[in-house]
């Protein structure tokens, strides 16, 4: 409670919430989590999914993918623009700027509430997104896969080790890792429209295919990457008592359960606005 008190009286929020990011928790995990809110357990299960799909599913669908009509691959190119994460990026980012200059001491404690619980909300997309394209962006030039173009579609495990190369960073997909981020990110900010936004992200993952540029088993990986890192930094902030606790069941669930964050902010400034 005190430390909730001392974000919620900061006139610095993005100081006061990353230092609580980083200093030890304040809180333990549950014993019996969530299986599928476990990161290595998500990792483990689409890894595994991946190596099956390699050997079995890649090259027929990528040969199949050479007679996609050609009227549907401006749609797929709209679709897979969204898997590189700059509209969330700049948005998140944006917030935490305008939110971090919030004349917080001429506001009520409700508003101020409000805007942290926004400013933490829109923390935790921007590093859950930013975090996921950096480690998969490491990944993907040490493994170095060949793009499905190098080969034709013919040749699925053609890998140039740390080749540093484009045409061999296909394993695993950074967009899929964005896109599973972002969604994943979302849905447990606002748990009400999870499927909206896993659907979303699972769509922009399947228009890498649709495009020509990674193999089924790349995008699978990705998105496990995306997810997985994620559900790391959830439970991150929920041993800290950022924006998410634990649930009786074992599962993240957000602070301010059942209101979404904008909506509790816009509801305090008319509380603040009434008369009287």
């Amino acid at each position: 409670m005190e430390k909730a008190q001392e974000l919620s009286r900061s006139r610095w929020p993005l100081a006061t919430g990353w230092n609580r990011l980083v200093a030890p928790a304040s809180a333990t995990s549950p014993s019996l989590r969530a299986p599928l809110e476990r990161p290595l357990v998500i990792l483990a299960l689409l890894f595994a999914l991946s190596l099956w799909t390699i050997f079995n599913v890649d090259r027929p669908i990528a040969i199949w993918m050479r007679a996609f009509p050609e009227e549907l691959s401006a749609l797929a190119n709209h679709i897979t623009r969204l898997g590189a994460g700059v509209e969330v990026l700049v948005g998140s980012g944006a917030l935490l700027i305008l939110l971090a200059f919030l004349p917080r001491a001429r506001l009520r404690r409700r508003i101020v509430v409000g805007a942290n619980a926004v400013v933490a909300a829109a923390g935790f997309v921007f590093l859950s997104v930013a975090g996921g394209g950096l480690a998969v962006l490491i990944t993907k030039y040490s493994i170095g896969r060949a793009r499905p173009a190098v080969s034709q579609g013919e040749d699925p495990l053609d890998f140039q080790v740390f080749a540093l190369n484009p045409d061999y960073a296909a394993f695993p997909s950074g967009h899929a890792t964005t896109a599973g981020a972002m969604a994943m990110a979302l849905a447990l900010v606002f748990p009400r429209f999870r499927s909206i936004f896993i659907s979303i992200g699972i769509l922009i993952s399947l228009s890498r295919q649709l495009v020509g540029v990674h193999w089924p088993s790349d995008t699978i990986m990705g998105w496990a990457v995306g997810v997985g890192f994620t559900f790391w930094l959830a439970h991150i902030f929920a041993r800290r008592r950022l924006l998410f606790v634990y649930g009786e069941d074992g599962s993240l669930r957000p602070r301010l359960a059942g209101m979404p964050l904008v909506s509790l902010l816009l509801r305090n400034a008319r509380r603040t606005a009434a008369p009287g």
